[in-house]
């Protein structure tokens, strides 16, 4: 009778104890104090009613059974009600965390395994108690197959570990053997009658027990380590697969902005077209107008029809500019190949832009070489490029001089003849950083705004892309700011 009036503090405890085992096993991690609290007070009144009648009011001699208070025993069987309720609500909270197939396929396995233990121990335990206080049976012959719970457990805990590896099975067998040893050296003591031999065998279990302790603290290391590594190992695969999916989504995204860039150059290549034509006219129209087609002019719209000719002139150069950088966006620029002298071509950009050159009052020298410079390349695009860098150096000169070069440098016999393009002068200069992306779209010199604030930032992008097109070089040098600069074109010669 005694021993059986500890049943329920056992029965509870187990049931409560499950609950914590379930939490612990499937979130990998202690519950807060706070909720042990909250499972222990319940608990507290089976502690304080088991010596009292509440448990056991009677024995019943003639069947040799102690007697159990109903109202004692539904109270510490709720508890089973409970950890059959908590179970399932754990393992549905543990599904909303994660999204791993394999792990959810493990805790449901546990849950069940857990659960069938607790309904075969709550069922036979709580049966047995009703059928014996109503008076249908008159033993408790039927609790012990609510054992059978464990067995059916320990199965699916077999499982597990065989299958998922839950469990460290080399960390459970090394102290089991640990604690095997000390129990079966121990045990010696019950037959030893020498006091020597006790001795002896003291020593021994003490050594047994420290080395075992060695032992098990070193494998409890070695798992941390490898659950360490296994962590390592998950993060890395976790953020490859993220940068797996970021380099998908950055290759859709730059898919998209071809896309819009195709489509911004084809926009830009049609509205420049259209724009080109009225400019035409406009221009044609004026000039027209200052050479006195429609009649003598009054003085007095002299210089307003010129700043309308020069802005209309600059704005032209500028739609040329945008249509010119589509149609090599896109891919669409024509070139003509011809064979002519390199030196012409020079001459006839000089002649042309000589007048504005004068008008600045700069010293202008020429040096063009006597030898011949055959080229094979597209003769207009070149002359564009020409003009850009010749009046690109107009422009940024307000005082000095500047000289225009055509040479062919000599050339050992395994090199290629090039003749070298260059103009140079004493202008606004260019620092060494804009001097890296001097020859990108839209690029230009800080200090470009002071002397021509019309410049796009495209002529310098074109020329290069031309050049480079007429299987030539371009490039520009400069010792820094307000030190002038200098500009190259490098072509091969036939």
């Amino acid at each position: 009778m005694f021993v059986w009036s500890f049943f329920g503090i056992l029965t509870s405890l187990l049931f409560v104890l499950t609950i914590y085992f379930s939490y612990v096993f499937l979130f990998k991690k202690d519950v807060n104090v706070w909720v042990k609290w909250l499972f222990l007070i319940p608990l507290i009144p089976i502690f304080l009613l088991t010596p009292t009648t509440y448990n056991l009011p009677s024995f019943d001699g003639v069947w040799c059974l102690a007697n159990e208070g109903s109202s004692f025993t539904t109270y510490y069987y709720a508890f089973g009600i409970l950890a059959l309720l908590m179970a399932p609500i754990l393992l549905f909270k543990k599904f909303r965390q994660t999204k791993d197939k394999i792990e959810k396929r493990e805790d449901f396995i546990f849950i069940t395994g857990i659960g069938l233990f607790i309904l075969m121990f709550f069922f036979t335990g709580f049966l047995a108690s009703y059928l014996v206080d109503n008076g249908y049976i008159t033993n408790f012959n039927l609790e012990p197959y609510g054992l059978f719970g464990m067995v059916i457990f320990m199965a699916f805990l077999a499982y597990l570990i065989v299958k998922f590896k839950t469990f460290d099975i080399k960390l459970l067998g090394t102290q089991a053997l640990v604690w095997a040893s000390v129990i079966l050296i121990g045990s010696q003591f019950f037959f030893i009658r020498n006091n020597v031999n006790r001795v002896l065998t003291a020593i021994t279990l003490i050594i047994t027990a420290i080395i075992g302790l060695l032992i098990v603290r070193g494998i409890k290391k070695e798992i941390v380590q490898r659950e360490k590594i296994e962590g390592l190992a998950k993060s890395l695969e976790g953020a490859n697969n993220k940068l797996e999916n970021v380099n998908i989504t950055l290759q859709e995204a730059n898919e998209k902005l071809k896309e819009l860039d195709q489509m911004k150059s084809e926009f830009v290549s049609l509205a420049t077209h259209q724009i080109r034509g009225p400019l035409a006219a406009i221009k044609g129209y004026i000039s027209m107008m200052v050479e006195g087609d429609y009649g003598k002019v009054p003085k007095t719209f002299d210089e307003p029809l010129n700043t309308i000719f020069k802005s209309t002139d600059s704005l032209s150069h500028m739609v040329t500019d945008f249509l010119d950088v589509s149609r090599i966006d896109l891919g669409q620029m024509k070139y003509e190949f011809t064979d002519f002298d390199f030196r012409d071509l020079v001459n006839e950009v000089l002649k042309e832009l000589k007048p504005s050159i004068d008008a600045k009052k700069l010293e202008f020298r020429v040096k063009i070489t006597d030898q011949a410079c055959l080229v094979k390349a597209d003769r207009v695009k070149l002359k564009q490029v020409l003009n850009n860098l010749v009046d690109n150096s107009n422009k940024y000169t307000k005082t000095g001089w500047l000289e225009v070069s055509v040479e062919k440098p000599a050339r050992t016999s395994s090199e290629k003849d090039m003749v070298l393009f260059a103009v140079k002068d004493s202008g606004v200069g260019i620092s060494e950083k804009t001097l890296g992306k001097l020859f990108q779209r839209f690029s230009r010199a800080k200090n470009a705004n002071d002397t021509n604030i019309l410049g796009t930032g495209l002529g310098l992008y074109i020329a290069k892309k031309m050049v480079e097109a007429n299987s030539g070089k371009v490039w520009a040098e400069s010792a820094g700011e307000g030190k002038g600069a200098e500009f190259y074109v490098e072509l091969p010669v036939k």
